[in-house]
């Protein structure tokens, strides 16, 4: 036909000249020669005929259509996809829906959409709209995985007919971290290289990530390399110092962070004092020298030093054992000497063992006993014994160098009398008892005052000697005793008895900054705080780990 035409006209008697009733039209091979188009039967999906041929537009999905005796089907090109934007999500993205555009044609009016994973799970997104013929927006739903990537995306036309575009999204994965939380490790003051530390392992199954320090700060003098490793050497610090920091792990896109810690050790340097026992006067009842000074040896920055002067560098970690020298014994016999006092010790990993010698014991009178007249040697050596008929002297025993001094003399006095020496002390030699002019025991050597404890106190006087008929030497300062004072020399002191008297036991006194201490002790000292410094006192055997 040229164009649409009325049938009712040509069955109509007004045009006079073909009666309706007796028409019998049908068609064959209908051939349009016009350009606008055929109209076919249209109406919406329930007005639909039922007759095998039929073709019509269906208004309901916009598809023409038709009816092959069992079916309508519509009649429709697939559509297309060209592309999806973004192409890639972030892991950290999929807790909550993203917006995807797909870009493409002859998307129907009403469309199917499929996120297809690579093992074929098929998710069905939140919501699809079909903004025209050419784009569609889907929103993801949250059970997207990184392990299913890549994902395929499918559109399906009311039709039935489908495209898809294979690979086309991807789960852009968070960097993960394998160093747990936490610290890195401690740098110790004599080694604060970077190779000391735990490097941070982390890894990204999409793509090359790389760390740095986000929040905080890690020790002076090192380097977070990009690659989690560090490098450098670390400042050193006055105090033990732990540096707090966060580390982000980032591909460009994706991140993650992970909290860590460094610490860095001050120098565990510490002040020492080590006394030895004191040594016990000599002879009940006569006139004995005195007990000489425990051995006594400082480090730290007070003068006077000891030979081994300087301050002591603990390890951190180790462990170090105080032993205690005990109090040497006066003699509780006639004409017999006591005893040495015991040595004090303190050692440990990374240190040389200091050993303080006991004091030396004071010499008897009368000699009696074979060589028991003359002073032992000991850490200050013990006063020699008064000297009776014959004349002469009995020697005062050795110090230690660098520990103590020598005890003096005993002798025998030009008008009779028998004069003890006094036992040697830290800071000078013990007194010798008088030859002659008037009658006096030996006075003990004066010990050494340090403040380690906070408080100016002496250490490791030597006693006094006895005197027949005359003065009775004096003990020195630090804890030596007087000849025959009825008092043993003090605990802890170092003190050398006096004659007749017990020497004092020994002491090691521990020094250093509080911001150091750790609190690990044995052997229940005395810890004490003095400004900034912390003070162990050892009158026992102990120990401490740095």
């Amino acid at each position: 036909m040229a164009r649409n035409r009325d049938l009712s006209k040509l069955l109509s008697t007004a045009n006079g000249k073909i009666v309706g009733s007796n028409l019998d039209v049908s068609f064959e091979n209908i051939s349009d020669t016009g350009t606008e188009g055929t109209k076919v039967a249209l109406g919406t999906t329930a007005q639909r005929g039922s007759t095998q041929g039929q073709i019509r537009f269906n208004t309901t999905t916009n598809l023409a259509e038709y009816y092959d005796g069992s079916d309508f089907k519509s009649i429709d090109s697939p559509p297309t996809i060209s592309s999806i934007s973004p192409t890639s999500i972030g892991e950290s993205q999929l807790g909550s829906s993203q917006t995807i555009t797909i870009t493409g044609g002859n998307f129907s009016n009403t469309v199917t959409a499929k996120i297809i994973g690579n093992d074929g799970t098929e998710y069905t997104p939140v919501s699809t709209t079909r903004n025209s013929i050419s784009q569609v927006t889907i929103t993801t739903p949250t059970n997207l995985t990184n392990a299913n990537e890549n994902y395929n995306v499918k559109i399906t036309n009311i039709s039935g007919l489908s495209a898809s575009l294979a690979d086309a999204l991807s789960i852009n994965a968070t960097p993960v971290f394998s160093t747990a939380a936490g610290s890195l490790g401690t740098l110790q003051a004599n080694n604060r290289a970077a190779s000391n530390l735990t490097a941070i392992s982390f890894s990204d199954s999409d793509s090359t990530a790389t760390v740095s320090v986000t929040t905080g700060s890690i020790p002076s003098g090192l380097t977070l390399n990009s690659n989690g490793t560090f490098s450098g050497t670390a400042n050193a610090v006055t105090g033990n110092t732990t540096s707090t920091f966060t580390v982000t792990a980032t591909d460009g896109s994706e991140s993650a962070t992970r909290q860590y810690t460094i610490t860095v050790n001050a120098p565990l340097e510490i002040e020492a004092l080590i006394i030895a026992g004191g040594g016990g006067g000599g002879t009940l009842g006569g006139e004995g020298g005195g007990g000489g000074a425990g051995g006594l040896v400082y480090y730290g920055t007070e003068t006077p030093k000891t030979p081994n002067g300087g301050v002591l560098t603990l390890t951190a970690g180790q462990t170090y054992t105080a032993t205690i020298g005990g109090a040497g014994q006066k003699s509780t016999t006639y004409s017999r000497n006591g005893t040495n006092g015991g040595n004090s010790s303190f050692t440990g990993s990374g240190i040389s063992t200091t050993t303080a010698v006991g004091g030396g014991k004071a010499g008897a009178y009368p000699d009696n006993c074979g060589n028991c007249g003359n002073g032992e040697n000991g850490g200050s050596g013990g006063g020699g014994g008064g000297n009776y008929a014959g004349g002469g002297s009995h020697s005062g025993g050795s110090g230690t160098s660098g520990q103590g001094h020598d005890g003096g003399d005993g002798n025998l006095h030009g008008g009779g009398q028998y004069e003890g020496g006094g036992g040697g002390g830290a800071s000078q030699a013990g007194g010798s008892g008088s030859s002659s002019g008037s009658f006096a025991g030996g006075d003990g050597g004066d010990g050494l005052q340090y403040s380690i404890t906070g408080s100016a106190t002496y250490y490791a006087g030597g006693g006094g000697g006895e005197a027949n008929g005359g003065t009775k030497g004096s003990g020195g300062q630090g804890g030596g005793t007087n000849a025959a004072s009825g008092s043993d020399a003090p605990a802890n002191t170092g003190g050398g008895g006096g004659a007749n008297n017990h020497g004092g036991s020994g002491v090691i006194i521990l020094k250093m900054p509080t911001g150091i201490y750790t609190g690990t002790v044995s052997g229940s000292p005395t810890v004490t705080t003095s400004g900034s410094n912390t003070i162990i006192k050892f009158t026992g055997t102990g120990s401490y780990t740095a």
